[in-house]
């Protein structure tokens, strides 16, 4: 379950896409993806029919959840990684902003560094570019890495913020539910003991949506991960048909085409 956006209109502002999972085919998309258009939507398909969903993959939206929970019994709730990771993304690159304001020589090499190299600090550590940073007012050079870990270590929150974060590009050692579960647990508590407002907040949205966390971080019984992929792929076709069709305004005729 995703969604697109279809037009600045109230009722098709933005439209659920339903996607399955194990063929990659654009199941269906409802007009609005707000609560009373999903449960009109669902309230008509037949229960037994419903049971036939073992998986409910979407992103942290309150009224997925309540769909799941009341129109899917047999399904598990499963929260896609690329959504847990954003929110923790996010954080990270307000705390360098913050960090980097904090400097009063603006043309420090920490911070010249941290403005124009922010997505050093966003990206897993093996994916840092393996080349040096010159300091043009001094002609000094820095590995990026060494660069990364210099400015990283100037501030305790955007520390502990960068390396939980690399922590949860790891996530592929969790091989069970329950490990999954303990892992979400350490980063909580890591980002709660953090006392930053931002952290924290990110410790409150894991916490609160946990069991769905851990239910993507889990290898299956067939021993591979649930992810949003297949819905993401699904979207980038529908924006390109809008794309060609420069806009639709009638949800309707949208629908037929993308189907």
């Amino acid at each position: 379950v995703d969604e697109i956006k279809l037009s600045s209109e109230l009722d098709q502002n933005f439209m659920c896409v339903l996607s399955n999972f194990v063929s990659g085919e654009l199941v269906d998309i409802t007009r609005n993806r707000q609560l009373p258009y999903l449960r009109d939507y669902f309230t008509s398909i037949p229960l037994k029919e419903r049971e036939n969903t073992l998986v409910f993959i979407s992103d942290m939206y309150e009224a997925y959840d309540t769909i799941c929970r009341s129109f899917f019994p047999k399904a598990i709730h499963v929260i896609d990684l690329f959504h847990v990771l954003t929110q923790l993304t996010n954080a990270v690159n307000r705390i360098r902003t913050r960090v980097m304001n904090s400097y009063a020589e603006k043309g420090s090499p920490i911070y010249n560094f941290m403005k124009a190299h922010w997505e050093c600090f966003l990206c897993r550590l093996n994916k840092i570019p393996d080349k040096f940073y010159t300091y043009k007012k001094t002609g000094e050079m820095f590995h990026y890495d060494d660069m990364v870990f210099k400015c990283i270590k100037t501030n305790e929150t955007l520390w502990t913020g960068y390396n939980t974060l690399q922590e949860l590009f790891k996530y592929s050692s969790c091989s069970d539910y329950e490990d999954a579960l303990n892992f979400i647990h350490r980063i909580v508590t890591k980002l709660q003991n953090s006392h930053d407002e931002i952290l924290i907040s990110v410790a409150k949205t894991y916490h609160a949506w946990r069991y769905e966390i851990a239910n993507g971080l889990a290898k299956s019984q067939r021993v591979f991960k649930y992810t949003n992929a297949i819905a993401e792929v699904n979207n980038s076709h529908l924006k390109t048909i809008l794309k060609a069709a420069y806009g639709y305004r009638s949800f309707a005729r949208f629908r037929k085409r993308a189907l």
